[in-house]
């Protein structure tokens, strides 16, 4: 099978989603594209055995079509089986045109809709947007119940809707984590875009407010809409990493926050939980659809600073031991990359 991932920018979940989907694609003997704006990858992209193709996309609403016709050529050029489109400009851009041939799914990773730093009017603009170009397409692929319940709430055909839960590879070399002996002080990790989205702000509030213990650690950077760091000592900055830093780092860390205001379904905490780490999350969009509260992690009660470090505060290593080995039990349980892997190819060859 012939299939084309197409995406805009190659950072955060997105980028961690398609890679890992697409290397697994690979791996079981299919034909993978990768279509991307590669101006917006930083060190560039190269995966074994994926074919990386570039094209230009833009926010500009005069650029839209030029840009639907691009990928509309690209696509058929490559005989493509399936495009699978991910994200709304993505999706936008492909789901403009006709690809005769070529079965179109769409994983939107968060509605327009679901943002909270836009109007009612422009919500309902994106929704109408959405409701119609969603004819266009065979599959839109859902990840969570939350946006599964916004989709019914903007009146997207209930029949092109497919529920996926995402999954990740297992890290092999997986051991629960021995004490430091060395110190008492507690790591917590911070991975994603220093953005309003990702609630990074809600993190530089809670700064003030935290023990001495806790040392704070930010693996990302600011793509678009960031959040001003500053130069609070209390935080040490890591930039992005690669995959493998990533889980390197995780397995460093006691606790892991994600205090976003939406998600699709974010994958920092099922990294996270694979890395046997208890999360704390807001209870916001599709968060608390991942956390037991007191089992595998803490959902916050409201989204501030002093919410967060009270509950960081509160938070012993005993706790972070016990949670964690429960976060690798419910990764194990429900998102494991097989699962996933056999429910989204079925989507691709169904009729």
């Amino acid at each position: 099978m012939k299939i084309v991932h197409v995406v805009e920018t190659w950072t955060g979940g997105i980028a961690t989603y398609v890679q890992t989907l697409a290397a697994k694609q690979r791996d079981l003997g299919h034909d993978i594209t990768l279509l991307c704006d590669t101006s917006k990858m930083e060190g560039g992209l190269k995966i074994d055995g994926i074919e990386v193709a570039d094209y230009r996309s833009s926010r500009n609403p005069a650029r839209f079509s030029s840009i639907s016709k691009a990928l509309q050529l690209r696509i058929a050029s490559l005989h493509a089986d399936v495009v699978h489109c991910h994200s709304s400009f993505p999706g936008m851009y492909v789901r403009l045109r006709n690809h005769p041939g070529a079965k179109v799914l769409y994983t939107p990773h968060a509605w327009s809709f679901l943002k909270t730093d836009v109007t009612t009017p422009a919500k309902l603009a994106y929704g109408l947007v959405e409701r119609v170009l969603a004819q266009r397409c065979d599959r839109i692929l859902c990840m969570s119940f939350d946006e599964l319940r916004a989709a019914r709430k903007y009146r997207i055909p209930a029949d092109k809707i497919e529920f996926i839960y995402t999954g990740i590879a297992p890290d092999e070399r997986f051991q629960i984590p021995e004490y430091r002996a060395e110190t008492n002080s507690t790591k917590v990790g911070y991975f994603g875009r220093l953005d309003y989205q990702k609630g990074f702000d809600v993190v530089l509030e809670a700064l003030p407010l935290l023990d001495a213990r806790l040392e704070i650690h930010a693996f990302g950077a600011a793509v678009r809409g960031g959040i001003e760091a500053g130069n609070d000592t209390r935080i040490t900055y890591h930039g992005w990493l690669d995959a493998a830093g990533t889980r390197r780092a995780m397995h460093e860390m006691d606790v892991i926050v994600v205090p976003s205001r939406w998600e699709g379904l974010a994958l920092v905490p099922i990294e996270a939980m694979r890395a046997g780490k208890v999360i704390v999350v807001s209870g916001e969009s599709s968060l608390p659809e991942q956390v037991i509260h007191g089992y595998n992690g803490v959902i916050l009660r409201e989204l501030t600073g002093r919410c967060l470090a009270e509950n960081l505060n509160r938070l012993t290593l005993d706790e972070c031991r016990r949670m964690g080995a429960n976060a690798r039990h419910v990764f194990e349980s429900t998102f494991q990359i097989d699962r996933f892997l056999n429910t989204l190819m079925s989507c691709y060859e169904r009729p």
